[in-house]
């Protein structure tokens, strides 16, 4: 049926759907009934009689509510007819970028980013029927945009629909994160040009970083150890108990301490190792950092110093005793040849050889000899005077043999107080002596 002059010329009040794709116009006056007809964008009016007029109620009731669900959710609603013109500005987000709800209705896209042809590349390829999603930036905000075509009942396309949310927060998190990954993968190309190994873990012991130090370190490639436990994996060998140590790390953050590993090889790695942890916002122990260095050289040249230095020892002390030898000449009478010349040190092991060997044997006679002794000065007389006087306390008399006459000068010369030792020529005169007074007390 053809449309008369009064169907083409209906007045204003206009209700407008444009999220629904179509227009009632909406008239309650008397009159028949009227048809729809196309509407030159594809869109189509629907031209209401007084007797529908009831539909044109509802239909701006459900208006009301889908915008106040738009205006309620944190998007942006559009829609543009098949040459850029805004039929559809709905959605709370709007206000994030300065604009109402409805207040971008009839301005043309392709005018509006005439300055910005980057942000008409988008609708561009929407309208060439291309559904895509797209980042943009309005007023300061980061909006992510899902863009689909939308298509006549004969596949024509007559405009498109989109859907923008602001995604600021997010794309600044995302590019914070890229950020902060680039700068971890830097600090790792630089922890990779350490000798040293260093190794994350889980509190419960999962290896979670093994740097290039520690692959040349173990011999285990990092592949191989990620998700390992770390113990496992070197064979450690604690020098303490496990639960010590890690009651000490929980309590201080940290622990330092020497551990022995395997390589993949076999053989045994000594490292100086440095726990720290680290917790999270929480409080709660998340992971543990571990730095070894490898001490094993060190410690292989520290144990042989010590033998080197127990050898030296041991060849002190045969020195020391050839040095002072202590010979029984009967189970009572030890005789002490001194030769060479008499130091504090010597003098001081001389006494403790002496006082050790009558401690031993109980021997009631010693017999210093120092025939071959070159000087003896203030400080060899105090030493013999000394070791006379300790070796009394002991129950043993000590005789002394040898003096020479330079000597025997010396010794007035240093008012040296001999008068409670008994002095002998000779070694065979003292023997003598002592054989002679053991008898009498025999």
């Amino acid at each position: 049926m053809a449309e008369s002059a009064e169907s083409r010329e209906w007045p204003e009040p206009c209700i407008r759907y444009p999220f629904a794709a179509f227009e009632i116009r909406n008239h309650c006056a008397s009159g028949p009934a009227r048809s729809m007809r196309p509407c030159r964008e594809g869109l189509h009016v629907l031209t209401l009689s007084p007797r529908r007029c009831r539909m044109g109620a509802i239909m701006s009731e459900y208006e009301d509510i889908v915008r106040m669900v738009f205006d309620n959710l944190d998007v942006m609603a559009w829609a543009t007819d098949a040459a850029g013109m805004i039929k559809l500005s709905e959605g709370g987000a709007l206000h994030a970028i300065g604009t109402k709800p409805g207040q971008l209705v009839g301005i043309n896209v392709m005018d509006m980013y005439r300055d910005r042809p980057e942000n008409l590349g988008p609708l561009k390829l929407a309208l060439a029927g291309e559904a895509h999603t797209s980042l943009s930036r309005e007023n300061g905000r980061i909006l992510e945009t899902q863009l689909r075509p939308m298509r006549s009942p004969s596949g024509e396309v007559i405009g498109v629909a989109g859907l923008s949310s602001d995604v600021t927060e997010r794309e600044l998190a995302r590019q914070e994160l890229a950020r902060q990954t680039d700068e971890l993968r830097r600090l790792a190309e630089l922890l990779d040009l350490t000798h040293d190994a260093i190794i994350t873990r889980t509190i419960g012991g999962t290896i979670t970083y093994w740097n290039r130090g520690a692959e040349r370190l173990y011999g285990h490639e990092c592949g191989a150890a990620m998700g390992r436990f770390t113990h496992e994996l070197l064979r450690t060998r604690f020098p303490a108990e496990p639960e010590a140590i890690d009651r000490q790390l929980l309590s201080a953050g940290y622990w330092n301490g020497e551990l022995a590993h395997v390589h993949a090889d076999g053989q045994e790695i000594v490292v100086a190792s440095r726990w720290v942890l680290k917790r999270g916002k929480n409080g709660q122990a998340e992971e543990v950092l571990e730095l070894n260095t490898d001490i094993t050289a060190y410690k292989r040249a520290e144990a042989e110093e010590a033998q080197r230095q127990q050898l030296l020892l041991a060849q002190a002390q045969a020195i020391q005793e050839l040095s002072t030898p202590l010979i029984p000449v009967t189970d009572e009478i030890l005789v002490m040849p001194i030769i060479g010349t008499v130091d504090t040190i010597r003098a001081k092991q001389i006494t403790e050889a002496i006082l050790r060997g009558v401690s031993e044997s109980r021997a009631r006679f010693v017999i210093l000899d120092i025939t071959g002794v070159l000087v003896v000065d203030t400080a060899v007389a105090g030493a013999l005077l000394r070791t006379a006087h300790a070796a009394r306390l002991l129950g043993t008399e000590v005789i002394i043999t040898g003096i020479r006459p330079e000597i025997a000068q010396t010794l007035v010369q240093i008012e040296a107080n001999f008068e409670r030792l008994v002095t002998r020529g000779t070694l065979q005169s003292g023997i003598a002596f002592a054989l002679g007074k053991r008898q009498l007390h025999a």
